[in-house]
Order: C-alpha cells, then sequence, then structure tokens
C-alpha cells in the first residue's frame, strides 16, 4: 500500500482511497496497484507518481522477498514484444 503525501503526489482521484484518514494509492484483489496496466504491467502515470515509488529501487531484497511469494509472481512486469 502507497501512502501518499499531502502537497506532493498528485496521482487521479480514481485510484486513491482512503484508510483510517490516510490518502493511499488503491490496490486490486491480488495486491496489484490499480496504476498497473494489466497486460504490459507497466505503470500508467509513471511521470507523474508518487514520491515513494519514486524512491522505490526495485531489486533490492525486500523487493526480491516480495516478488519470490508464489502468489505475487504474476506482478513480474512482462516483456511485451511489437514482433
Amino acid at each position: 500500500m502507497v501512502e501518499l503525501i499531502a502537497g506532493v503526489d498528485h496521482v487521479p482521484e480514481v485510484l486513491v482511497v482512503e484508510h483510517d484518514g490516510v490518502r493511499c494509492m488503491d490496490q486490486r484483489g491480488d495486491g496489484a496497484c490499480v496504476a498497473l496496466d494489466a497486460l504490459t504491467r507497466l505503470c500508467t502515470i509513471y511521470e507523474d507518481r508518487p514520491r515513494t515509488c519514486r524512491e522505490f529501487n526495485r531489486g533490492e531484497s525486500l523487493c526480491r522477498k516480495i516478488l519470490a511469494e508464489p502468489d505475487r509472481r504474476h506482478l513480474i512486469p512482462r516483456v511485451v514484444s511489437d514482433r
């Protein structure tokens, strides 16, 4: 869950939910971010993604641990070929 920072993060309201008074990016039932394109697994708001997403270092130990979980492997981006 990505907490949004007031005055810093500007994402479309349709992607935002509130939990206990805290604005966050919403998630799908499988835990994937609602901003991820279902086919390409690429961020649809990349240029305006929240600070947390900008600072996240993919490939760090926490990332690898989460993606290694059997029910999370579908979150690994696929390479889409235009051929």
